[in-house]
């Protein structure tokens, strides 16, 4: 049995729940598309302890495999959603804050160089 790293032994408890929320979601959209674990397991090319390990959201699952569930389920926009800048909240108000309060007038010349 392979060992897990320490980086997996400590996890924060948000990015604990994280992954298990993700997992039971994946469980549950494999239940509602009446995909048995068996088929689900061979369609995804793990194996059916990997696939439970998945739908625990145990750290250790690669997060390929997270990703190709998703894509097999249908769902992989909306991990791709997630990850889009303009969805960046804080990023975005950053951004906003970075704005200058004044902008000067352009000199004679100055456009000629841009």
């Amino acid at each position: 049995m392979p060992q897990t790293g320490k980086s997996f032994q400590q996890l924060p408890s948000p990015v604990e729940l994280a992954l298990r929320e993700l997992g039971g979601a994946i469980r549950v959209a494999r239940l509602r598309r009446r995909q048995s674990a068996q088929d689900f397991a061979s369609r995804l090319g793990v194996s059916l302890p990997t696939l439970r390990k998945l739908e625990r959201g145990d750290p250790g699952v690669v997060v390929a495999t997270f990703v190709c569930a998703l894509w097999l389920l249908g769902l992989l926009d909306r991990l791709r959603d997630l990850a889009r800048p303009e969805s960046d909240v804080l990023g975005n108000l950053i951004d906003v804050t970075r704005l200058p309060k004044r902008i000067r007038k352009a000199r004679r010349g100055e456009l000629d160089k841009l």
